[in-house]
């Protein structure tokens, strides 16, 4: 499987550099993204970018400030303008966006889903009838990585508490995590989920948040996280607290901050996304779905090996060597 999806994706990438360079009025592109204000949506906007504008076309982005409501105006907007030729959609709501991309499909506009999967059925990697193509990853998927590092870092440990902060009570990508987490930790008496907190993405929150919950459960082993931002906060909550080395700390998405955390021993582990890449596959298909020569519909970000560890993207001091960050 690993061997066939890093063949889609160097197929993708050859595709590309022999496709004829574009004239300056190339393809004009709607990128919808759930939360601008967001170093990994601006990294997965930058690989959509340095595809696009090779070719010669353009990028608008859109930033639906993580309210599934306004994503959906905006794309109904943008198919009334008329000024687009193929959308990429960062979906914060990748069940209820699907009236979107009913939407654009009669106006005979191409979608390609960036990150997170449209479907009906959120957990499923099969793209949505009026999806062209897709580069993403399922919040089970997101999860069941997370749940396995957390049972190895409570390896020995009996019993071992932990915390998980998610980002949103709300984002279904979010729910989908912990319930991963939950269904993989069951099997593993010693393991007690104690508490599971909103931390919004954000470092500030998550300070305010960790503290809080290190104050409640005085016997915390793990606090693990769906975001590296709210780690950070953590590790700084676990230092004020003086409990420096007795907290494993988990993120996700192995940002350059937390690979480097994870390097120097400080955090446990990271879980590693590719915003970057996922954005050039997703620029890539939005290209190949407008001239007819989109040969793969799907691509599972987690078989991406490179960029991701040929050992998976659960980055802990064993691997970290053959991972490179992308935000």
């Amino acid at each position: 499987m690993r061997r066939w999806s890093s063949f889609v994706f160097t197929l993708t990438l050859v595709l590309f550099i022999a496709a004829p360079a574009m004239a300056q009025d190339g393809p004009s592109i709607a990128l919808f993204n759930p939360l601008g204000n967001n170093e990994y949506v601006r990294n997965a906007e930058l690989g959509v970018r340095n595809i696009i504008e090779a070719a010669g076309g353009t990028v608008e982005a859109f930033d639906a400030g993580f309210n599934a409501e306004e994503q959906l105006n905006q794309i109904e907007d943008a198919i009334t303008s008329g000024n687009f030729d193929a959308f990429i959609i960062y979906s914060v709501d990748g069940v209820g966006v699907t009236v979107g991309v009913d939407a654009a499909a009669e106006a005979g506009i191409p979608v390609i889903a960036l990150d997170a999967p449209i479907n009906s059925d959120r957990r499923t990697l099969v793209p949505y009838k009026n999806v062209a193509g897709q580069i993403a990853r399922t919040g089970i998927g997101d999860g069941t990585y997370l749940g396995q590092a957390i049972v190895m870092a409570c390896e020995g440990v009996d019993p071992c508490e932990v915390a998980f902060l998610i980002g949103f009570q709300g984002f279904p990508l979010d729910l989908d995590r912990q319930e991963a987490i939950e269904n993989i930790v069951a099997d593993y008496p010693n393991i007690q989920i104690t508490a599971v907190q909103e931390a919004q993405y954000l470092e500030d929150v998550g300070f305010d948040v960790s503290t809080d919950l290190l104050q409640a459960n005085p016997g915390l082993d793990v606090i693990a996280s769906v975001g590296d931002q709210m780690i950070l906060a953590a590790e700084l909550a676990v230092q004020d607290a003086g409990l420096e080395g007795q907290v494993k700390l988990i993120g996700n998405g192995a940002s350059q901050d937390g690979y480097n955390a994870v390097v120097e021993g400080r955090w446990f582990a990271t879980v590693a996304n590719i915003p970057y890449t996922n954005g050039q596959i997703a620029a890539q298909m939005a290209l190949q779905a407008l001239d007819g020569t989109l040969l793969v519909r799907s691509v599972d970000m987690y078989n991406q090996s490179p960029p991701l560890p040929s050992t998976g993207p659960i980055i802990t001091q064993d691997n970290a060597a053959d991972y490179d960050p992308q935000w």
